[in-house]
């Protein structure tokens, strides 16, 4: 039977994790950090050793995020996903807009989060892995 979960959700930490971090969920259901590649589906509401419940506030709960830089950000500009859930100014990944300036790595900054734009991203791997896949048929 699936399961249907509010924002913030309780996960179990594949690893230890601190709080204001993107996670992703692995294959076998735990959280771990997101890198500058992956997306994730939140935000660490506390730090957790590894094996312990950890709230992740997803970005589709509405409003913003308080998420941890790896470098200074500039209010008002994108931010990016970076490696261990932190976040960039520079980036290949848009995870939101910065409401608040993040003086350098480590500094907490609100993020609007541009959950559309994971989306956007999954969609297009998958429709290009369907497509290079139904192309070979």
């Amino acid at each position: 039977m699936a399961n249907q979960r509010n924002s913030p959700a309780s996960f179990e930490a594949g690893e230890a994790v601190e709080q204001h971090r993107r996670v992703l969920i692995t294959p076998s259901g735990t959280v771990k950090y997101a890198d500058s590649g992956d997306y994730g589906i939140g935000v660490t509401q506390q730090k957790a050793a590894s094996g312990a419940p950890v709230a992740v506030r997803d970005y589709m709960h509405g409003g913003s995020c308080r998420m941890e830089a790896s470098s200074a950000i500039t209010r008002g500009r994108k931010v990016y996903a970076s490696n261990d859930g932190k976040v960039a100014a520079t980036g290949t990944l848009i995870i939101g807009t910065a409401v608040q300036e993040a003086s350098a790595s480590g500094s907490i900054l609100e993020v609007w989060p541009h959950p559309g734009l994971g989306l956007q991203s999954s969609l297009s791997s998958s429709s290009s892995s369907s497509s290079s896949s139904s192309s070979g048929s």
